[in-house]
């Protein structure tokens, strides 16, 4: 049975005039818990390394709290909750604690990680293009998105990117990608931008879909070799 949670993304501002922030902490609610989750030691100690970041001003803030929570209130302009979000798992609290945590907070200190399962599936696609489908599509590089397929029969472009779908930070530089490329390139309406779901969604997309929607971006489940292979078999129209 699924459960409704609710979450909140703590977020860390290093600079008050600027928009710019570092997320620190999660807070997550359901019927029965309520608790405030903080960044792990090991990732706060590499966070302190950027010359922005105010040692002793974040862990007087994460201090306080510790003792006294207004979840709509700005901690000395630094610490800010997001707005509320629903996720909802069949997973228990510990196991969904962990996987919001990784989305918005520990992946960001395992780039060599994240970079190799990024290469790995880039480099599974172009082997399923050559291997059966180069005479119908050609895949060529873009120096914004991951991917430029092109299917040769329409001459109609597939420009698509690798993330998840449930990380809102994937889906905002996607939305900003597309607009910086119909703005400032020789952008072909023959075409169609796609987000390339890499991690099998595991809360409520329904939010995120809309916001594609409304940048023309399509999400296309991409997290297995069945669904790439269907995917570039529609493209190639065989």
């Amino acid at each position: 049975m699924r459960t409704l949670y609710n979450y909140q993304v703590i977020r860390y501002f290093p600079n008050i005039n600027s928009d710019e922030f570092f997320n620190v902490g999660i807070h997550l609610a359901n019927s029965v818990k309520n608790e405030l989750h903080f960044i792990e030691s090991e990732h706060l100690t590499k966070l302190m390394t950027f010359p922005a970041v105010d040692k002793n001003t974040i862990t007087t803030f994460i201090q306080m709290l510790d003792q006294e929570v207004n979840l709509s209130h700005w901690y000395g302009n630094y610490l800010k909750f997001s707005e509320k979000k629903i996720f909802r798992s069949s997973q228990p609290y510990t196991e969904v604690l962990k996987t919001l945590y990784e989305d918005y907070i520990g992946y960001k200190f395992h780039v060599k990680e994240k970079k190799d399962t990024v290469e790995l599936i880039k480099q599974n696609t172009r082997e399923i293009i050559l291997k059966e489908f180069s005479p119908y599509i050609e895949m060529n590089e873009n120096t914004i998105f991951d991917f430029d397929i092109i299917d040769k029969k329409n001459n109609f472009h597939h420009y698509s990117s690798l993330g998840s779908v449930s990380n809102r930070e994937h889906i905002n530089t996607m939305v900003w990608n597309v607009e910086s490329f119909t703005l400032s390139s020789g952008y072909s309406k023959n075409s169609k931008f796609e987000l390339l779901n890499i991690k099998h969604p595991n809360d409520d997309i329904q939010v995120a879909n809309n916001i594609l929607h409304k940048s023309s971006i399509y999400q296309v489940p991409y997290y297995d070799e069945d669904m790439r292979y269907e995917y570039i078999k529609k493209i190639a129209g065989v």
